[in-house]
């Protein structure tokens, strides 16, 4: 938790880079964010709720595994800031990786034969382990000098989409099939998890979109993303016909928007304004963690956390507000209106402020006891 909160406070000096330029390399700090709200705050949380939820016992063992990549983590906001990636800040972001293979490992076994949503969890390890192959790349590439080539570019993305859109992904799934019981018939189980997996697989295409101007990337990019769809589709109809809260409701809804959104990415006209356009691309990237990921930890914790509903709608109402404050200036809603980076600033710094509030609520209600210690680094 700790973890995510810095994360946090590093976007918003971020996003006061663009109002009071200041003396810190913006590129180096940006890696620190990215790869604390990746692998802290998202990564940490939803293991965390996946032992809790399926009551997987934590053994010493696995224990010091959580606090080794809680340190890894650390090494890198220690590092990131100062050398952007160098010897140090690879050495932790790979020590990181490799206690995550140890502990998905555990987890992995601890899942097999139990139904369903342990299926759904199995495969976002699985898709785990298929991102870290991009970072592999990284160091030929680099050690070939193709630092400035497409491939260099896709290694990345390939990390970022299978770790995002994909183990991160089935993570939510499975969190959500389980909660609610969800798909007890197999065949029904099937006619999602098999469109919604090569869906996945194929909206890669939509990364390749950015390096490669091929007209069969589109078109698998569209077969994925359409694929995706159609098993978000019956994933949502058969989450609503459970009872469930509001809050939850409109995290669906957005993520209906989101499969929306990949279809329209896959056309070329799109494609193009995004590449070009940095701004539409980071308001995509918070739409994903801002308006899916983050909120749903949240529901996920929100029973340790008084007066959630409150403090959630204040959330929503700033995460909108930001999101039309990224986009407005890159399609020119108001013409001649310039104070877009102070605007968006502030808006952010209520973000952040809303960010803490839950934080610190959750931390104050939380048992003093041995989970205390783990969910209190992420």
């Amino acid at each position: 938790m700790y973890l995510g909160i810095i994360a946090a406070l590093i976007g918003l000096l971020l996003r006061s880079y663009f109002v009071w330029p200041q003396a810190f390399n913006f590129r180096f700090m940006l890696h620190a964010h990215s790869h604390a709200m990746l692998l802290a705050w998202l990564l940490g949380a939803l293991i965390l709720i996946i032992y809790q939820q399926w009551e997987i016992k934590l053994s010493q063992s696995t224990k010091i595994l959580f606090y080794g990549l809680a340190l890894s983590v650390v090494g890198m906001l220690c590092s990131f800031p100062f050398q952007g990636y160098a010897a140090i800040s690879i050495s932790f972001s790979t020590l990181h990786l490799w206690l995550s293979y140890a502990l998905f490992y555990r987890l992995f076994r601890a899942l097999k034969n139990r139904g369903p949503s342990a299926k759904l969890l199995r495969t976002g390890i699985l898709l785990f382990y298929l991102s870290s192959l991009g970072p592999y790349c990284l160091g030929p590439l680099m050690a070939n000098e193709m630092q400035s080539s497409p491939w260099y570019d896709q290694a990345i993305y390939f990390y970022l989409h299978f770790l995002y859109n994909g183990s991160f992904f089935f993570f939510l799934l499975a969190i959500i099939v389980h909660k609610l019981k969800l798909f007890s018939d197999e065949k029904e189980f099937q006619h999602f998890y098999l469109p919604m997996l090569w869906g996945s697989i194929f909206s890669y295409a939509l990364n390749l979109e950015y390096s490669f101007d091929q007209s069969w990337i589109y078109l698998l990019a569209a077969l994925g993303s359409s694929a995706q769809l159609y098993a978000g589709i019956r994933f949502i109809k058969a989450v609503f016909r459970k009872r469930i809260s509001n809050h939850l409701k409109l995290i669906l809804f957005l993520l209906f928007f989101k499969w929306i959104f990949q279809i329209l990415g896959s056309t070329s006209l799109i494609a193009e304004q995004i590449q070009f356009n940095r701004f539409l691309l980071i308001a995509y990237l918070h739409f994903i963690f801002l308006g899916i990921y983050t909120p749903f930890i949240w529901e996920m914790l929100k029973r340790r956390i008084p007066a959630f509903n409150k403090w959630m709608i204040a959330y929503w109402l700033l995460f909108i507000l930001s999101e039309i404050a990224l986009i407005a200036p890159s399609l020119k809603l108001i013409p001649g209106f310039q104070s877009w980076p102070i605007l968006t600033f502030y808006i952010y710094a209520g973000l952040v402020s809303i960010w803490l509030i839950l934080a610190f609520s959750y931390l104050k209600n939380l048992r003093r006891n041995t989970s205390y210690h783990l969910e209190s680094n992420y």
